[in-house]
């Protein structure tokens, strides 16, 4: 029993320096609470893979600069599996995503998946992202991955606008 609260306290105390890094856009912290295998899900991508630390780093260096005034409000879980619930804003755009967290045996964070809504909050996402990520490889990579998502961000935002218009019941 002892044991199970210690372990549980841990990886709380793992998830409260994660989101804390997060919140102050604190790049160095957040690596802290990782395990050197880290390994995370894209909420953009099935295919996007990032592992190890490395991977992992040049990632969220990228989407620090891209997410904006993240506010975590909810954390909870067991000793081994938590979600973490956020709000954010990517362009001027609000979003809210989870992060689903699995911890090693000594607390850090091992995988992460993370999910984002609303959809025009992903692709802006995706539109700010991806060529950021790209430019690490070439310019030209960058260029072409911006001319394929910056339209599907335009059309989801604009389609969110109107669609919203158009489905929602009038209200009397």
């Amino acid at each position: 029993m002892a044991d199970d609260r210690a372990a549980l306290a841990a990886a709380e105390a793992t998830t409260a320096a994660f989101r804390a890094a997060g919140e102050r856009v604190d790049l160095a912290a957040f690596v802290e609470t990782l395990a050197p295998s880290v390994k995370l899900r894209s909420p953009i991508s099935f295919r996007a893979r990032f592992e190890g630390l490395d991977d992992v780093t040049a990632l969220m260096r990228a989407v620090f600069e891209v997410i904006r005034d993240i506010e975590y409000f909810e954390d909870v879980g067991t000793s081994s599996t938590r979600a973490l619930l956020y709000r954010a804003r990517i362009e001027g755009q609000a979003v809210e995503g989870a992060i689903f967290v699995r911890l090693d045996e000594r607390a850090r964070v091992a995988e992460m998946t993370m999910f984002f809504r609303p959809l025009p909050g992903l692709t802006a996402l995706t539109a700010r992202l991806t060529p950021k990520l790209a430019a690490q490889r070439s310019r030209a990579r960058s260029l072409a991955v911006a001319a394929m998502t910056r339209p599907v961000a335009a059309l989801t935002r604009a389609g969110d606008a109107l669609g919203v218009r158009l489905i929602q019941p009038r209200r009397r």
